[in-house]
């Protein structure tokens, strides 16, 4: 679908633009005004009240009771145990982690998944630390309360519901919508040990997609110092079986190293992901990592045929994608997140198997999904997310009077709003600016996310000088003009419509190619707009 041009500066740079002005503009463009915070961001800081929480774990810890982390099965939740875990864990054994399965336990705490661990475990513990999930848990939290007596400790970062004041007056909560889970993980563990794992809460971050601004970026900054100089043995491994080239960026994070941790809870146990953060050795780290790589593998191919199939049995004749069929749990978010980016439409993909199915939505910046799906609370199992994306399970038997109601209501919300994606693009630039001296300047920015998005510049009346394309299966499209390549990733279809000697407009972010240690200007283009 093409994109609406957003120009968020009339400025046409060109090579007399200074490397301050390029900054300036761009960080105007980002309504940021602290320039030097920005660039050079301080220690990650952030009120929290730690007090009640930290007691009740040093009570426990000089009683000599049992601790038990209950976390998550995505990066941010198993990143947030890892945290935690290893913090406590170094100076007092009696600590077990907990990563529910997606399929087994659902998203959340759940008093049944509580009492059945303790069980296999044969331990009665005495203190329950949440991390990344929670604060939405509170008739949970009650029965657990009501079979045991528990101290509960909340470490949550997730919208609360109206469950609110029954998860205050069952445990301690530590909540904050500015961070993440890990984050908020990481900033009680180091209050317990100074040896906290920084860069798990940055790979949190960034795959949990935080704005990365403010305290986000001074996270992910720092975070990313101690990924690069001191991973741990399982990151370590995981970097090398990516063939990640050194040094780890916000985008690897993102797309190479998150996508491996989720793709075992997707498929699997969870709970390999975790053993895989806490390696202390480098054979188990190795073990591990090839678990990851493999799953991911496995995921790529079960999202490629599943995707196929969900394209065939969308609607597009509404304001909202809703299917349901037999697709795996583990993989619907990321149908979701595809179909949503490809349509530009909210997105809701169910999977069905026997008397429960589970749901996963994405949405568009013009639609709060959750307050959707709040309004109708009612025909949910569980519920819970934010504006942007959502879990749930429902009955199977009222998967149709959903999709009716969900469908009429989010026609009526975007009935007025044309909805066509853009992009923001901070400023015309000549091709005489695109040189390595502004380049590293702009790549200063790093690491650029959502909030700090990689800065986009429009070049217009482009000249092809030659054109051909690239890779393995010829998928891509490599563009040379002015002595600099421009490629376009998963275009290579476009070979057919643009010949040598056109004229046309792109947008276009600036990147450094390095081959055989000598650097190039090189272009990576978002969009052709004249074709």
């Amino acid at each position: 679908m093409v994109k609406e041009i957003n120009l968020l500066s009339q400025k046409i740079i060109d090579d007399k633009f200074s490397v301050d002005d390029i900054i300036k503009l761009i960080l105007k463009n980002r309504h940021i005004t602290n320039i030097d915070e920005f660039l050079k961001p301080s220690i990650p800081q952030i009120k929290l009240n730690l007090k009640p929480a930290l007691k009740l774990i040093k009570n426990t810890i000089n009683k000599n009771q049992n601790i038990l982390i209950y976390g998550d099965y995505d990066v941010d939740g198993i990143t947030a145990t890892a945290i935690l875990w290893q913090a406590i864990h170094a100076n007092y054994p009696n600590i077990i982690p907990f990563i529910p399965h997606r399929e087994i336990d659902g998203y959340g705490i759940k008093a049944k998944s509580f009492f059945r661990f303790q069980t296999e475990k044969n331990i009665k513990f005495d203190l329950l630390i949440t991390v990344d999930n929670g604060i939405v848990a509170g008739k949970e939290l009650q029965k657990i309360k009501d079979k045991q007596d528990i101290n509960i400790i909340i470490t949550d970062h997730h919208l609360p519901n109206e469950d609110l004041q029954l998860v205050t007056r069952n445990c301690q909560p530590i909540h904050s919508s500015l961070v993440c889970g890990s984050a908020i993980s990481y900033f009680l563990a180091k209050e317990l040990n100074k040896n906290v794992n920084l860069g798990l809460a940055a790979l949190g971050t960034v795959a949990d997609c935080l704005p990365l601004i403010g305290v986000n970026r001074s996270i992910v900054v720092h975070g990313l110092k101690q990924l690069n100089h001191n991973p741990s043995p399982g990151i370590k491994k995981l970097i090398q079986i990516s063939s990640i080239q050194l040094p780890v960026t916000s985008y690897h994070l993102g797309f190479i190293l998150g996508p491996r941790i989720n793709a075992v809870g997707r498929l699997s146990d969870p709970t390999d992901a975790l053993r895989l953060l806490c390696s202390h050795n480098e054979n188990q780290a190795s073990k591990y990592a090839q678990v990851l790589n493999n799953f991911n593998q496995d995921r790529q191919t079960i999202q490629k045929e599943s995707l196929d199939i969900a394209d065939k049995n969308i609607d597009l004749k509404n304001k909202i994608i809703i299917i349901d069929g037999a697709y795996n749990p583990g993989i619907i978010g990321l149908i979701a997140s595809r179909l949503t980016e490809k349509y530009y439409l909210p997105s809701i993909v169910i999977a069905v198997d026997g008397a429960i199915a589970k749901g996963s939505c994405r949405s568009i910046p013009e639609l709060n999904i959750i307050n959707v799906l709040r309004d109708y609370s009612d025909l949910f199992i569980d519920l819970g997310g934010h504006a942007g994306a959502a879990g749930f399970s429902i009955f199977t038997k009222n998967i149709t009077k959903l999709k009716k109601l969900i469908t009429k209501s989010v026609n009526l919300k975007l009935e007025k709003i044309n909805l066509q994606p853009h992009l923001d693009v901070d400023a015309q630039m000549q091709l005489t600016a695109v040189n390595l001296k502004n380049i590293k300047a702009i790549e200063s920015l790093a690491p650029f996310g959502i909030g700090n998005e990689q800065p986009l510049f429009l070049f217009k009346n482009v000249i092809v000088e030659s054109i051909r394309t690239i890779g393995q299966n010829n998928d891509h499209l490599k563009i040379k003009t002015n002595n600099i390549d421009c490629l376009f990733f998963k275009q290579g279809h476009l070979i057919n419509k643009i010949k040598t000697g056109d004229s046309i407009d792109l947008v276009a972010s600036l990147s450094l190619n390095e081959w055989n240690h000598t650097q190039s200007p090189q272009l990576i283009v978002k969009e052709i707009i004249t074709v």
